[in-house]
């Protein structure tokens, strides 16, 4: 349940202000008296009933056409959800995640600064910073059953896990978009991401889990009339054995071992051709050409290849 209020006001031409504040009321409930048997757990029930406010705050400064400033901060929550509380699974081999019925929700502060240049709709450079600082956070660690850190689960021995709040983790980044009009004709688009993260892991700062690699887009496109062309480059920066969680170290399996043998990342990037024809009855065309020169790669913490060199062809019709 939730209720929000916001306000926008406009000073003048130049500047603009956002705020709004939301009130959330989470509820939930889990028995675990017709499974109990099994899993032996030392609580019957679990419940989540959990509130707080969030309020967000910004201010968009236009001095002129050329220069836009963005400032923004905010707070947000996320109340544990029933998977948290809940739900048993065996997350990767000789691991079992249990149900926790102690849990409290994680609360984000974050703030967000951003500048777009515009040079006479010739050259756009869109830049942002950010930072969020996550207490309370949840995150997956072991745990332990009446005592017993280990439990014969699936006919396997393994070790307990569970869902559970650490101190705290702060997530940073940095993103920079840039369009360039080369002609009426051709332009040039790109994006670059950078992130960053680390948590506390029992008074010792480890990099977050959930933190991708450095990753961006290249893109060239060439339109006349109803016809476009757009070859472009996706890439991923690398995750070495340093930057990778001790969660995703615990499960090398799905890595690629770096030259002293311990799990990795790699780096990867993919050229692609895409093109699209418009039809004056409403009917377009669009064929693609991905991964021209058929890298195999994997993304992120996937353990999965993605496809290979692959023709995706389609037709749109619009009434």
């Amino acid at each position: 349940m939730a209720a929000y209020t916001s306000l926008k006001y406009k000073p003048s031409a130049k500047l603009i202000f956002q705020t709004g504040i939301r009130y959330n009321q989470v509820l939930a409930k889990a028995n675990f008296t017709q499974n109990n048997t099994y899993l032996n757990l030392p609580f019957n029930t679990a419940k989540i009933n959990s509130g707080a406010f969030t309020g967000t705050a910004g201010v968009s400064w236009m001095p002129n056409n050329m220069i836009q400033w963005k400032l923004n901060a905010s707070t947000a929550f996320r109340a544990p959800n029933i998977d948290d509380v809940g739900k048993v699974f065996d997350s990767e081999p000789g691991s079992v995640v249990v149900p926790n019925n102690d849990l409290n929700s994680e609360y984000a502060y974050g703030g967000e600064l951003g500048l777009l240049l515009n040079f006479n709709d010739v050259v756009i450079l869109d830049l942002a910073t950010y930072y969020t600082f996550l207490d309370n956070a949840l995150v997956r660690r072991d745990y332990t059953i009446n005592g017993e850190s280990e439990i014969i689960y699936d006919g396997q021995m393994s070790t307990v896990q569970a869902i559970q709040n650490a101190s705290k983790a702060w997530i940073y980044g940095f993103e920079v978009g840039l369009h360039i009009n080369v002609s009426k004709s051709v332009s040039f688009l790109s994006q670059y991401n950078i992130i960053g993260g680390t948590e506390d892991d029992n008074g010792i700062e480890v990099p977050i889990r959930h933190v991708a690699p450095n990753f961006g887009n290249a893109h060239l496109v060439w339109q006349k009339k109803r016809f476009k062309v757009d070859g472009f480059v996706d890439f991923n920066g690398e995750l070495s054995f340093n930057q990778l969680a001790p969660s995703e170290i615990a499960k090398d399996y799905l890595y690629a071992k770096d030259a002293n043998g311990n799990p990795y990342a790699p780096s990867w990037y993919t050229l692609n051709l895409r093109s699209q024809y418009q039809f004056k009855d409403g009917l377009s065309v669009t064929a693609g050409l991905e991964n021209i020169t058929n890298q195999r790669y994997q993304t992120y913490s996937s353990g999965i290849a993605s496809p290979g060199r692959n023709l995706v062809v389609s037709l749109q019709y619009t009434l």
